[in-house]
């Protein structure tokens, strides 16, 4: 995490750099800043990071959001010829047109479609300025479909590929895309899923631009074309479905799938590996904004979310501590997930108990007073994870010789002083119910998150207005805090310890209290405590994931205690688009240690699918609202 950075230009200064260019090429340099077609180098540490510097919350005062700002790219160095990648396929014309006060320099027009050609010829023949002409000798105006030196890119289009909601295949690559749209993938078994026809879809008034974009034979293209509109319905409502989809229309109900690494929950669609891009080459700065919108080439507008990851109930106490303290080494048990941590923007967990030096940690013994060691807190933070809900019915159990208050209040202290926030424990009630802000940092600004904790397992370990505690989970309460929080944020996310241990259907109060947070502005509820994964239940755009599982912890007396989940969300500042599940397993040091303690991501259509089904089964059997 960093402090916020500044990028790009001010709009006052490209305004005023661009007085005397047409109205139009003003509003397409608007355009291309904020994609990132021009701009200035980042400031050392502007990260996507969640912000490090919390923004206080009390009094509930709504917190401005800063414009946003331009990305950047490095500044282009206009090579002499126009120099195609090598490999690719010649043009059979390469017409170029030259400015009139400026006949020496020839435009080439360098692309492989001979409509998209001879559209781009006719737009700056009849440009003001510009007149068709052949080049000859040295060429340093050029646009092109393929990568040129010293250019600078205009991206016409991006998507992400999506599927239904529940399909056990969560990462592609472009040739599998493309594999699939010529129909020589025709099963989900062939990308290592399940067995389930594939049934490829594609938006009708895109469907020429992503055939040019990933180079398909139009006659080969096996995939029905749907209008634009209906296409994420068709996806939600057909198991097996593939579709190419811009991130803008992104939904619950269909999931985005990674393509070559890129998540369209977290990464800028602008480096989306599904993307029609153009090659722009000219002297100077201007010269290039000049070109575009004389070319009619439009820079699709930005679209930037925040990615989150939220994991199940982080609790290193009892064998699980013990085996850390043998190894000496608490970050290990992040090693097999700590790549996904790191990734995200803000990464989110549930701790279950304390976590100080007041005490020696519960010893590997069959107890249920669960304290574990301050040691864990370093790990933590340095694996990445942003927030911790400190709402576990065991947050003030202390092993010996100590009381819970301050047992308590000593692990709050060290998260603080480590760099993690909590949410849902403090040193009096207000403090408890008192909301986590944090913000990420997107091409569109900040995108603000409120993070309020709740617990309902543990009745004596809430907090009060003289003593430290947890915030109570009960209608009145969340309603009223949510409310707040919304003036606060541009989502609230939920956390909540409650429910049945060891089942995998939420129960009645666990739902009416969810609808109420939904209902009173939530964008997120995240359960915990029943030690298994719970349904997930839709709300347009608002989600409630009932338990999570367990991420860390020593219950190795049963497969699903074992069993756990990740969820990788994307926010936008309006709204929730969309989720991934990632199954995951609790495990030793590579089988050679006795007890468990180290979650890892196993496969979805493997290992992972009892984790999976287990899910969508309890959501099957969720009663009608």
């Amino acid at each position: 995490m960093s402090e916020d950075g500044v990028r790009g230009l001010s709009a006052q200064a490209t305004e005023a750099a661009c007085a005397p260019l047409a109205r139009r090429v003003l509003a397409l340099l608007a355009l291309v800043l904020a994609a990132g077609l021009v701009g200035c180098d980042a400031l050392p540490g502007d990260t996507r990071r969640a912000d490090a510097t919390p923004v206080a919350t009390p009094p509930p005062v709504a917190v401005a959001t800063p414009p946003p700002s331009p990305t950047p790219t490095p500044t282009a160095t206009p090579g002499p010829v126009v120099t195609p990648t090598p490999g690719a396929t010649p043009t059979a014309t390469a017409v170029a047109v030259v400015p009139e006060q400026q006949r020496g320099a020839a435009v080439a027009v360098v692309i492989s479609d001979p409509v998209e050609r001879a559209r781009i010829e006719a737009a700056l023949a009849a440009a003001d300025g510009f007149v068709a002409a052949v080049p000859e000798g040295r060429v340093q105006w050029a646009i092109s479909d393929r990568p040129l030196d010293g250019s600078r890119t205009l991206v016409l289009a991006r998507w992400a590929a999506i599927t239904d909601q529940r399909r056990d295949v969560l990462d592609i690559s472009r040739d599998h895309v493309i594999h699939i749209l010529r129909g020589e993938i025709r099963n989900w078994f062939q990308l290592g899923g399940s067995r389930q026809p594939i049934r490829a879809y594609l938006p009708a008034s895109q469907a020429a631009l992503i055939v040019g974009a990933l180079g398909l034979a139009p006659g080969a293209l096996a995939a029905e074309l749907i209008p634009d509109e209906e296409l994420a319905g068709r996806v939600a409502g057909t198991p097996g479905a593939f579709a190419l989809i811009e991130p803008e229309q992104l939904r619950l109900g269909v999931l985005a799938l990674t393509v070559d690494g890129h998540d369209p929950y977290r990464d800028s669609a602008r480096e989306s590996p599904l993307s029609a891009v153009r090659w722009l080459r000219a002297p100077g700065l201007g010269d290039v904004v000049k070109l575009a919108a004389a070319a009619g080439l439009e820079d699709a507008a930005p679209f930037d979310p925040a990615g989150m990851l939220v994991t199940g109930e982080l609790i290193p106490v009892r064998c699980t501590n013990y085996v850390l303290a043998q190894l000496d080494d608490y970050g290990a048990m992040f090693d097999g997930v700590r790549e996904a941590i790191e990734a995200t923007d803000i990464a989110v967990a549930s701790l279950e108990s304390s976590l100080t030096a007041l005490s020696e940690p519960t010893p590997c013994v069959e107890t249920f007073l669960l304290q574990g060691s301050h040691r864990a807190i370093p790990a933590i933070a340095d694996a990445g994870l942003d927030v911790l809900f400190t709402i576990g019915n065991h947050m003030l159990d202390c092993w010996e010789d100590c009381s819970g208050a301050p047992a308590l209040l000593d692990t709050l202290r060290r998260l603080d002083e480590a760099g993690v926030e909590s949410a849902g424990a403090g040193e009096t009630l207000s403090d408890a119910r008192s909301p986590a802000i944090l913000r990420v940092h997107t091409a569109h600004g900040f995108v603000r998150f409120a993070f309020l904790g709740y617990d309902s397992v543990a009745p004596w370990y809430t907090a009060t207005d003289h003593a430290a505690g947890v915030a109570p989970l009960d209608a009145e309460t969340v309603r009223e805090d949510v409310r707040a929080a919304v003036a606060l944020a541009d989502h609230v996310v939920v956390g909540a310890s409650w429910g049945v241990e060891y089942t995998a259907d939420p129960t009645a109060v666990q739902r009416e209290i969810g609808g109420i947070a939904i209902d009173s502005g939530a964008s997120l509820v995240i359960g915990s405590h029943p030690h298994w994964v719970q349904a997930v239940e839709h709300f347009d755009d608002a989600l409630v994931a009932y338990s999570l599982g367990n991420f860390v912890f020593d219950q190795d007396w049963s497969v699903e205690t074992t069993q756990g989940m990740a969820m990788e969300l994307g926010f936008t500042h309006e709204r929730l688009i969309g989720y991934r599940i990632r199954p995951a397993v609790i495990r030793g040091d590579d089988g050679g240690m006795r007890w468990i303690y180290r979650p890892e991501f196993v496969d979805p259509a493997a290992e992972g699918r009892p984790i999976l089904d287990r899910i969508w089964d309890a959501q099957d059997r969720l009663p009608a609202r």
